[in-house]
């Protein structure tokens, strides 16, 4: 497992009792720390030539430049996975960067706990490997239910689920900074629970602003829902 943040510690922990897991971060005290603290083993990025598949969580404009400079030492048959929440692009740019010997599969987990009890995850086989059969049934028993899709079908999806979710919370957010001080005592209990979820947005904002840059789809997806706030106005206006 590549990387020590949220993902990474999640995955883990969800897999450390179906596979031998060690974790590498580049903060290798860290790292270490965060490995003990779950249960498992901690690696530096040596264990990369040693291991069945390498799962990693890093951001999104650092896999390509992890992929050129590790990826060539992994064995023959092995899976390199990542998480990223865009496909379209990454996925054809990791694949020519990944030796032939090694298998790819991308991945992207609906969730960001393990306590949470829908544990869905959307899995594109982009080059199968004999191992790949083996490592689905891995991710199941540890929880998991997977689904198996295409970058195309996964970034037109996410362009609603995630795009438009995220954009129509960050616009309200801003609204609310510039009212809420005056409207604090009238909190209703729906508001307060709006507003945790764009606390939870904007604790990851620079996965939210990546995926609202990146995904094909999303300038589509924004300008119809501004469309719709304009003719609800006009609706509610007469």
């Amino acid at each position: 497992m590549i990387g020590t943040g949220k993902m990474g510690r999640c995955l883990s922990t969800l897999l450390r009792g179906h596979a031998e897991v060690t974790l590498h971060g580049r903060d290798s005290d860290k790292a270490r720390a965060v490995a003990e603290r779950i249960g498992v083993a901690s690696a530096d990025t040596n264990a990369v030539s040693e291991s069945d598949v390498v799962i990693a969580t890093m951001p999104t404009e650092a896999l390509p430049g992890f992929v050129e400079e590790q990826a060539g030492g992994m064995r023959s048959g092995a899976i390199f996975v990542d998480i990223s929440s865009v496909k379209i692009g990454l996925v054809d740019d990791i694949l020519k960067r990944l030796p032939d010997w090694v298998g790819y599969a991308s991945i992207h987990p609906l969730f960001t706990s393990p306590r949470v009890k829908e544990k869905d995850v959307a899995f594109i086989p982009v080059r199968e490997v004999a191992n790949m059969g083996m490592f689905l049934e891995t991710l199941s028993r540890s929880g998991m239910s997977v689904f198996k899709t295409t970058p195309e079908e996964h970034d037109r999806a996410t362009a609603v689920t995630q795009v438009l979710h995220h954009f129509a919370l960050l616009a309200m957010e801003r609204v609310l900074q510039r009212h809420m001080k005056s409207s604090e005592g009238f909190k209703t209990h729906s508001l307060k629970k709006t507003m945790s979820v764009i606390r939870l947005v904007e604790r990851n904002r620079e996965t939210a602003v990546m995926i609202q840059r990146l995904n094909k789809y999303g300038k589509e997806i924004r300008e119809e829902f501004i469309r719709e706030c304009e003719a609800l106005d006009s609706e509610f206006s007469i």
